[in-house]
């Protein structure tokens, strides 16, 4: 029977149907199916947010979240009181395993392009037949990120769900378990969620106000992410890349999650630089061989649009001083950016400093007229770089104009980054890596290069993560070495890497 029929059918949490039926105010009997007749189901295997984490709504495109177990509290007692809520979804961190047992097979492959809150309709038709007044209300993409948030006016105990809709126009409903589908888990994690008995069977939905926060203005907000109980996906440190060839306007950034940078793809985004720094939320490029400096928010890098990225000024100047022309070297820290112009003297160049968000100009950081370095990095508490001859400084951070420099009692390097608490530099040979406390306590110590490493094989750039160095090779390839890094045989060739790398860096750990 058709029971029998639907044992074999795919394990699946969700519905699909085409988009052309489920616009706002339409009906969507293609739902009402998972209660009566057969339906058809397929799985794949796709990539979450590992790969998606900023992907500006694109292919992190699955969405919603559950509302909670709770009192009507703030709603009122009454069933009938009504609030204007606004919503917003966060669809860029689905669990893969939900990922897997999605209906539409290559549905995360294509642009996410719309997604609509779905009031539960009349008995037995849930989220499909009989759709009533509860009709559907679209929400509208928060920029290039991978929220969606939209307003609607709803009344109390009343029950929802979401669906998204991709450029191909194929849609996906989220739902609960079913007794047509015997083998279905749930979509969400019911911790958070209403067991809803209705048209034979059992619906892990969300209700009303549960979850929801008023606001000064009267307007609840409810924050929601797709799959799980959290409001919104969590910040994740990211790594960023460039790659060859450094001249031209070709796509060359990648980045993916730190957790999953040595065994997932990593994603190709919009933008050309020679080099991209990562912030806790803010992502900068710089190509020094245009001056052009850009800025976008960690959640708008995306494969699709590169109007996400801003261009800022990039032409530092200090009071009636002439202009020092652009920042050849950058990084974004703990809400501030620093940048070095070009040389000065045979110690370097001058530092400068702006607000992370891009929305100022860069300013003098230390002393205007002796501070000169060609590297820096930063700190929770200091800023360090080096200087052209390979001297290291650091200066309490933030390093406002006319801070001072004192000397970090290492020399001859030629590249270092700093990381949630310790700070390594590569010696000039590109042999020797030193490691020492961010906060300047204690003395700087030796680790050895990759065990891998041939007599020629030289380091190029560090970069520290939350829980791993980075470290890129003369050839553009990338080794891994979990925190505290041994050195040696503790790196690990990473090959899933982009190859040709020119440059890379780690965002800073967000606390």
């Amino acid at each position: 029977d058709d029971d029998d029929d639907d044992d074999d059918r795919t394990t699946m949490v969700m519905h699909m149907t085409r988009a052309s039926a489920t616009g706002a105010g339409a009906k969507t009997d293609e739902h009402t199916p998972m209660l009566g007749a057969k339906t058809t189901t397929t799985t794949w295997a796709v990539t979450p947010r590992r790969a998606l984490a900023a992907i500006g709504g694109a292919c992190a495109c699955a969405v919603a979240v559950v509302g909670a177990r709770a009192a009507i509290g703030s709603f009122g007692a009454s069933a009938a009181a009504r609030r204007t809520v606004e919503f917003s979804v966060d669809v860029g961190c689905i669990p893969p395993g939900v990922m897997e047992k999605a209906p539409i097979k290559g549905f995360f492959d294509t642009q996410v392009t719309k997604v609509t809150m779905q009031r539960k309709g009349t008995p037995p038709g849930e989220f499909g037949g009989d759709m009533g007044a509860g009709a559907g209300v679209e929400l509208t993409r928060s920029g290039f990120s991978t929220i969606f948030k939209g307003t609607a006016t709803v009344s109390a105990n009343e029950e929802f769900g979401f669906a998204v809709t991709n450029a191909n126009g194929d849609t996906i409903f989220e739902l609960g378990r079913n007794r047509r589908l015997p083998k279905t888990g749930d979509l969400i994690d019911d911790s958070c969620s209403t067991a809803v008995e209705a048209g034979g069977g059992v619906y892990h939905n969300r209700k009303f106000p549960a979850g929801m926060t008023p606001r000064a203005d009267g307007v609840y907000e409810y924050k929601a992410r797709w799959a799980g109980c959290l409001g919104v996906c969590p910040q994740t440190v990211k790594l960023i890349a460039t790659v060859g060839p450094s001249l031209g306007d070709a796509d060359n950034v990648y980045g993916i999650e730190e957790s999953k940078a040595a065994t997932d793809a990593w994603r190709k985004y919009k933008g050309h630089f020679t080099m991209v720094s990562a912030g806790e939320s803010n992502t900068w490029g710089l190509d020094t061989n245009t001056g052009k400096l850009m800025i976008t928010d960690n959640l708008d890098l995306n494969p699709y649009d590169a109007s996400n990225w801003r261009t800022v000024n990039n032409d530092a100047k200090h009071l009636n001083y002439p202009s020092d022309g652009p920042a050849i070297d950058m990084d974004v820290g703990y809400g501030v950016v620093y940048g070095v112009t070009k040389n000065e003297n045979a110690a370097g160049g001058r530092i400068w400093m702006r607000s992370s968000n891009g929305n100022d100009d860069w300013v003098q950081a230390g002393m205007y007229d002796t501070s000169r370095l060609v590297q820096v990095t930063s700190g929770r508490t200091y800023l360090w770089g080096t200087n052209l001859i390979g001297d290291v400084y650091y200066c309490a951070n933030p390093c406002r104009p006319g801070s001072h420099w004192e000397y970090g009692v290492l020399s001859s390097i030629k590249q270092m980054e700093v990381g949630d608490a310790q700070l390594y530099a590569i010696h000039n040979n590109g042999r020797t890596i030193y490691v020492r406390n961010e906060n300047a306590s204690g003395g700087w110590v030796t680790i050895n290069v990759p065990a891998a490493f041939s007599s020629t094989d030289i380091i190029n750039q560090v970069a520290v993560g939350e829980t791993s160095l980075w470290l890129l090779d003369g050839q553009g390839k990338l080794y891994q070495c979990s925190l505290p890094c041994g050195g040696g045989g503790a790196f690990t060739l990473i090959p899933s890497a982009p190859a040709n790398i020119i440059s890379i860096d780690a965002g800073k750990v967000v606390r």
